[in-house]
């Protein structure tokens, strides 16, 4: 080791980076969700639409935050076939739980028990 103080650096970086991750998919999960919660869901969103539905999208709307921390959020959306239906989904949200769930399912209703 000719430079020990620059691995030192180079290990307290990377140090710094992996427990910056770590917290914005735990802990941080309401700051992660925030930053990147929308941007993900949306995308996640136009993958299943494409890829499962095999449809275009027109538009679409996500929750950026999992209100619920089911792992999901709230997506709202249009099809270029049917622009004026809007539909709603649920896809996965920033954070642990969503990179698990991967992907959509649809909303059903909360019936009283």
């Amino acid at each position: 080791m000719r430079h020990p103080k620059l691995f030192f650096i180079l290990f307290l970086a990377g140090f710094v980076v992996f427990a910056s991750g770590i917290f914005l998919l735990t802990a941080g999960r309401v700051i992660g969700q925030s930053l990147f919660g929308r941007s993900y869901a949306e995308g996640e969103l136009k993958d299943y639409i494409s890829t499962v539905l095999k449809q275009e999208i027109h538009g679409a709307r996500c929750q950026a935050v999992d209100t619920n921390r089911n792992g999901y959020v709230s997506c709202d959306y249009t099809t270029v076939s049917e622009p004026n239906v809007p539909r709603s989904l649920e896809c996965a949200a920033w954070g642990i739980d969503g990179f698990l769930n991967r992907g959509c399912k649809t909303r059903l209703p909360n019936f009283p028990s």
